[in-house]
């Protein structure tokens, strides 16, 4: 195995934040439509009335929760792009590249072992097969990823 860990770190981590940035950006994108349909819907049944929506603290609330929402949303994704990346910094204090790639691997399949079992207990199904479950997602994932590195490497 060979390649330039600062360009592993600095590659995972600018596109982690790109990532990021564009799950924010979505997620506020989505949620706040979401919130105007309903809240366009509302106003529609208040017809004649003086009072709309948008000046209630009903509205103040749904606007923080949509903002909060898309920042969890992006840090999520971020933290999950770093976990990957951080075994590489090891680099510095002399682990060979091997090594590396297989705390990369095992952090990896580690964090989604762990989103797996919160997603199947606030799902309320078998923990254990949820973990298993997104584990099993995140290696089929890297075989299908290692396969098109693998096509794209004879160009």
């Amino acid at each position: 195995m060979s390649g330039d860990v600062k360009v592993i770190i600095a590659a995972s981590l600018g596109g982690g934040i790109a990532n990021a940035l564009s799950n924010i950006l979505g997620a506020l994108t989505a949620e706040r439509a979401a919130v105007m349909l309903e809240f366009g819907e509302y106003d529609k049944a208040l017809v004649g009335k003086s009072t709309k929506l948008k000046d209630t603290k009903i509205y103040e609330r749904a606007r923080a929760k949509i903002y909060k929402g898309g920042i969890v949303d992006g840090l999520g994704t971020f933290i999950g792009a770093l976990v990957p990346v951080l075994p590489f910094f090891l680099t510095f204090v002399g682990v060979s590249m091997e090594n590396l790639v297989i705390a990369s691997i095992g952090a990896t399949i580690g964090l989604l072992f762990l989103l797996g079992l919160y997603l199947g207990k606030l799902a309320k199904e078998n923990i254990m097969y949820a973990g298993i479950k997104m584990a099993l997602f995140g290696l089929a994932t890297a075989v299908v990823a290692m396969g098109i590195e693998r096509v794209f490497r004879g160009f």
